[in-house]
């Protein structure tokens, strides 16, 4: 076998990189901040939460003997994006590696909605992509080197119903993505999307729990996701092993069968 010079491992290796995971106070968030902390990565926990964020925060820097800090954090509000983002780069000196996991769901069939509902689901879902992606961008393009994360979701499809805001907003999340990254490509920042279908998180178990054997029946490998399992498709989109991937949309599903 001819000799080669890849060493696939070093892909992964997040050393001195800080990434910051919005809603990671716990659920996939979670398990995304502890994943690339597991590589060596400062990480940000950045949620509503604070105290929940904080708790993480201690909980990463204990167990794997990184740098995270906890950061109160309402995405929908752009001011609180920015101040996201300086936060971290005043504690980190930079901001490489950006996921935009908090989302806000709720199953609501659309005429019995208010447009209070749908600010609410879309400033979370929507706008805090936006708010946060903005307020980072200018480093990385700075620094020409970066990558963000956005969430998809299955219900994008417009198959889900009482989820007609949420898939809205998690479709336009997938078609902001694809711009985005012709926009900022040149630049050295990479832009992707991961697409999770349903995951057995503290914020879905009591339906997950209800309705187990029906909703492993639309999965190809009949049943629903962890949050690590998401967690290993974001470490892949934000790492080396994925450099020469922008725009695109992991569908992190289980073989999701409804279309």
């Amino acid at each position: 076998m001819a000799e080669t010079s890849l060493d696939i491992r070093e892909d992964f290796d997040f050393t001195g990189q800080t990434v910051c995971v919005t809603g990671a106070a716990q659920g996939i968030g979670e398990a995304v901040a502890e994943a690339f902390a597991v590589l060596g990565a400062n990480v940000v926990i950045a949620d509503i939460d604070a105290e929940g964020a904080a708790e993480v925060a201690g909980r990463l820097t204990d167990a794997h003997g990184v740098r995270a800090i906890g950061l109160e954090t309402d995405v929908s509000e752009y001011d609180a994006a920015a101040a996201m983002v300086e936060a971290t780069v005043e504690e980190f000196g930079a901001l490489d590696v950006l996921v935009n996991n908090a989302g806000l769901m709720g199953t609501q069939k659309f005429l019995d909605s208010e447009p209070d509902d749908w600010a609410a689901k879309l400033g979370v879902s929507l706008f805090g992509t936006l708010n946060c992606t903005h307020a980072a961008l200018p480093g990385m393009v700075e620094r020409g080197e970066g990558a963000v994360i956005n969430y998809a979701s299955a219900s994008y499809r417009g198959n889900d119903p009482g989820l007609s805001v949420y898939g809205a907003a998690k479709a336009a999340n997938r078609s902001f993505t694809k711009t985005l990254a012709a926009e900022v490509g040149e630049a050295g920042v990479r832009v992707n999307c991961v697409s999770p279908g349903t995951v057995e998180t503290p914020a879905t178990e009591d339906f997950v729990e209800k309705y187990r054997e029906k909703l492993g029946d639309a999965y190809a490998l009949g049943r629903v996701g962890q949050p690590e399992e998401v967690a290993k498709g974001v470490v892949f989109l934000a790492s080396d092993a994925a450099s020469w991937i922008t725009g695109e949309t992991l569908h992190v599903d289980g073989g999701y069968l409804r279309r």
